[in-house]
């Protein structure tokens, strides 16, 4: 079962992701070595960027521009250390929706493929959006180096070191590893956002087999023993619901926080630069963004709508021809149904009302700056 689970097809994406940070099921000397060289890649582009703020703190669109990269490079090294550190968990959740897969009924197992292919979709087109705005990044750097002086050559970001980079040979191995660096964030987001998402969806269409299950239940035909089965069955979901927020909780926190301040940072460089051509890097960064915080927020209101229907399901059932002993336990599953999944951490929720909540923030930052600037 385990050489299946390395290729089960709804976590085929983050899977391929996960191994190019150096993140894999059996952990090899290799992997370390990988993760460790990522690791280290992306945090001294951090430390340019931060260099870079600290040199140019008085002046606005500098600090602007550079403060996007390092609060990114944060989120990315804060997802690669929290996959490094559930690595057991998240292998073992996958093996787990993939058992369960198995003992489902055909029809049923429709419905978990149904959910796996919006996801699987998603997946692919996270990457191929990451992935080309780390393209973009790079690719104008490269352009505006092939075009200008050498002493007007620039990184793909704004970053200071402590030596001087403009030499060709050094100017062009900081070019390669920031260019390197930029594409291990862009894998970094993807492996966690996308993995966070396939545990959602898969969570989701388990509570829709569920509601289903609770719906066709007959009192009258069979005995408790099927609804026993149903209940721990529930209760399995629960617990795994609770261990993929409980794997994710950080990078909620620290995603929805950041993406606020960044969109509304966001907001002030495209008042600032509306009608330039540097306005199509702002609009492709906030899109990332906004996709990124979008993925959490959809998918926590998915597991919170759904495992609240499990409530009315178990209602829906002629419960009314039960015995007084299974309307007890009917009463029981009503109740655990009512305390809904919900992807919370700390004082923050991934949730379709913060989402609302955050670009209505943005939009309404973006607004006074318009009226301001008329």
């Amino acid at each position: 079962m385990l050489k299946a689970a390395q290729t089960v097809h709804f976590f085929r994406v983050q899977s391929y992701c996960l191994r190019a940070i150096g993140i894999t099921r059996r952990e090899t000397g290799a992997d370390s070595v990988l993760y460790a060289f990522s690791f280290f890649t992306v945090l001294v582009m951090k430390l340019g960027t931060v260099m870079f703020a600290v040199r140019h703190i008085d002046e606005i669109m500098l600090l602007c521009d550079c403060l996007g990269p390092t609060c990114t490079a944060y989120l990315g090294l804060v997802r690669q250390y929290n996959l490094r550190l559930h690595r057991t968990d998240i292998w073992n959740i996958v093996d787990e929706l993939d058992a369960l897969k198995r003992t489902l009924q055909p029809n049923e197992v429709r419905i978990v493929r149904q959910y796996n292919r919006i996801d699987r979709f998603l997946a692919w087109a996270y990457l191929i959006t990451a992935m080309s705005t780390g393209i973009l990044f790079v690719g104008a750097a490269l352009v505006l180096v092939v075009l200008s002086e050498q002493a007007d050559w620039k990184l793909p970001l704004l970053m200071d070191f402590p030596l001087d980079v403009k030499h060709p040979v050094t100017f062009t191995a900081f070019f390669v590893w920031c260019s390197v660096a930029i594409f291990w964030v862009v894998l970094d987001c993807v492996a966690c956002d996308a993995s966070f998402g396939t545990f959602s969806s898969c969570l989701v269409a388990h509570f829709v087999i569920i509601q289903q299950r609770f719906e066709n239940l007959q009192f009258d035909a069979v005995g408790n023993g099927q609804l026993g089965k149903l209940i721990e069955y529930h209760k399995h979901i629960l617990h795994l619901a609770d261990r993929v927020i409980d794997a994710y909780k950080n990078v909620i926190l620290n995603q929805l926080l950041i993406s606020s301040v960044l969109l509304c940072m966001l907001g002030f460089q495209l008042v600032i630069s509306a009608g330039t051509s540097i306005m199509v890097v702002y609009v492709a960064y906030g899109t990332a963004i906004t996709i990124q915080i979008t993925y959490y927020c959809y998918y926590g209101s998915q597991l919170y709508h759904e495992s609240t229907l499990v409530h009315d399901a178990v209602y829906k059932s002629n419960w009314y021809e039960a015995d007084v002993r299974t309307q007890k336990m009917l009463i029981n599953c009503m109740m655990r149904a009512n305390k809904p999944v919900n992807a919370k951490s700390g004082f923050t929720e991934a949730s379709l009302p913060t989402l609302k909540a955050i670009l209505n923030s943005a939009g309404s930052y973006v607004a006074l700056l318009m009226s301001l600037m008329e």
